[in-house]
């Protein structure tokens, strides 16, 4: 049953001005072919009905797979479940639900061009990068306005180093392969092509995503990167990259090693304190999972590599329901709490206190080596933007799903990448949980990867990234979450899309059932995760999840 959609007027600014970006992008005469591809008459607020009926009654056309060779070799699957297809995809469901931002229609359209001719040499392959680097600097308007120049001056360098620091890379585990005595086609090769053949198409997808995220920067919603206006920042500093560049290049060919001897999936660390099974596994095949201090040293390049300098672009959607959301209450913050649940590293964290340099933060990550990087981030961020500033932030070591804070205790609740790397009854129990912690009149916003229907090009090879050690993702793409949070008591928003990331808001009704007074005061002390002592979550609702012995399920954030 369609639920009701909440009052959108104070989000009519950022649809307005979202439809206007798109349009503009829509009718770029060069970018490439898949942006030329896109409606050029695309106008939300008069078109929303025809988009409709067009869906309805139009023929539905073969959709190109983009970077095919990416997905077949990655993850070698038989495709998303034919099963799942059939059903009404979770994109169709949004659309009854949620008030749709242009953005969400303009990514469901989109393909990006054909790939790099992966049998070029990676200095071939290089030369290519910097020639559409340059033409997307060229059609994007990288020189209307100073402030224009120095965001596409700062994304550009932040791009190209991650393209070449991936074919680089790359290109020296082929090296070690052959080395080693491995057949051409080898890890190493297998490598570069992931990167080589798909390049065209990241960088298109990564300049649609810049330019959204101008364009919002532009119209107010969010403030320019801190670290972009910082000077003297620790990433450009060269003793701070390069071993990180290091720790990336072999993490790389590790990773693929992995995938292609099917290695075990359990972390090092065994505990009785609570982990559950799910939790201590190598996500991506990655080491150590999220159980590690290097681990979480390497994510974010790791991550920002995979995705070519994006990611950061991606997760600044949670901002952009946030932001009116703010505008209407505290500006800066003063006053108001927000929490980030599963908040991995805290780098997104530092982009809410520099946008809301007021408000108390709360981090929480059921990895201890996730939360101590997550506390340097949000320590650093302070001494260069706020210094002498009270520091208010915290940490908690928790699950998602049992999150020890009386019921009402934040303003705002974001989580970014988690659900996707939870079983389904775990997704449950977190979407409870927030919605429980979260106060009356407050805004959640949950960022996580696309799901079916929201890029409809690759909606046929979507469910094989679960091949990758992703064992929820094909559950995951099919999962109705705004039926999660509707069931815990929230009422629907807005959504966006931002490439391979979507953002759904929702807020809590002043007045409902599940606003009930938690009886555990707040400050009460935290007991071990493995033990329903000092929980504060309300009688009635299962404590644990996802083992049998009754310890807490994870509340782990983590990327595609």
């Amino acid at each position: 049953m369609p639920v009701a959609v909440a009052s959108s007027g104070v989000q009519q600014p950022v649809q307005a001005m979202q439809g206007t970006m798109f349009r503009r992008l829509s009718v770029q005469p060069s970018l490439t072919r898949a942006l030329r591809a896109v409606p050029r008459h695309y106008a939300w607020r008069h078109q929303q009905s025809a988009l409709h009926a067009t869906a309805a009654t139009s023929a539905p056309t073969a959709p190109t797979i983009p970077g095919k060779s990416v997905y077949t070799d990655l993850m070698r699957g038989n495709g998303t479940d034919p099963s799942i297809l059939n059903r009404r995809k979770p994109a169709d469901i949004d659309r009854s639900n949620f008030q749709q931002l242009p953005s969400v229609e303009f990514w469901r359209t989109f393909r990006p061009a054909e790939g790099v001719d992966d049998s070029k040499s990676a200095g071939s392959q290089i030369s290519a990068v910097l020639q559409r680097i340059q033409e997307g600097a060229r059609t994007t308007g990288a020189l209307s306005s100073a402030q224009s120049v120095a965001y596409w001056t700062y994304h550009l360098g932040r791009m190209t180093f991650f393209a070449l620091q991936g074919i680089i890379g790359l290109a020296s585990a082929r090296s070690s392969s052959v080395a080693a005595g491995e057949a051409e086609g080898g890890t190493g090769r297998r490598l570069e092509r992931l990167v080589g053949s798909g390049l065209a198409g990241p960088i298109v997808e990564a300049l649609a995503t810049y330019a959204a995220d101008l364009e919002n920067i532009k119209a107010g919603q969010y403030k320019l990167p801190w670290d972009m206006t910082t000077q003297l920042h620790r990433q450009y500093n060269p003793l701070y990259v390069l071993p990180r560049a290091l720790w990336f290049w072999r993490e790389a060919g590790d990773t693929l090693d992995r995938r292609d001897t099917r290695a075990t999936t359990d972390v090092w660390l065994q505990s009785n304190l609570g982990y559950p099974d799910y939790s201590l596994n190598t996500f991506h095949y990655q080491t150590d999972g999220w159980m590690s201090a290097r681990s979480a040293e390497i994510y974010e390049v790791s991550t920002e590599t995979l995705f070519i300098g994006k990611q950061d672009a991606m997760q600044r959607q949670t901002l952009v329901p946030l932001s009116a959301h703010m505008a209407a209450r505290a500006p800066t913050g003063a006053g108001m709490k927000a929490l980030e649940v599963a908040c991995g590293t805290g780098r997104f964290a530092t982009f809410v206190k520099d946008n809301y340099p007021d408000m108390e933060m709360t981090c929480l990550d059921l990895s201890p080596f996730y939360l101590a990087k997550a506390r340097e981030n949000l320590k650093y961020w302070r001494s260069k933007r706020a210094p002498g500033s009270i520091d208010t932030d915290k940490f908690i070591q928790a699950a998602a799903e049992t999150i020890p804070a009386p019921d009402n205790s934040y303003d705002v609740v974001t989580c970014v990448y988690l659900f996707h790397e939870l079983p389904a009854e775990a997704r449950r129990a977190a979407a409870a949980e927030m919605a429980r912690v979260l106060a009356p009149g407050g805004m959640l916003v949950l960022t996580d990867s696309v799901q079916l229907g929201d890029r409809e090009a690759f909606d046929p090879t979507l469910g094989n990234f679960e091949n990758f050690n992703e064992p929820y993702y094909g559950t995951y793409i099919a999962e109705d979450l705004g039926a999660l949070f509707v069931d815990a008591g929230l009422t629907p928003g807005v959504k966006t899309v931002a490439s391979s990331t979507k953002a759904l808001s929702f807020t809590k009704p002043l007045s409902s059932p599940h606003n009930s007074t938690s009886s555990t005061p707040s400050g009460a002390s935290i007991k071990s995760s493995g033990s329903s002592e000092g929980s504060n979550a309300p009688a009635g609702r299962p404590l644990m999840v996802g083992r049998s012995n009754g310890q807490p399920s994870a509340g782990l954030q983590a990327s595609t």
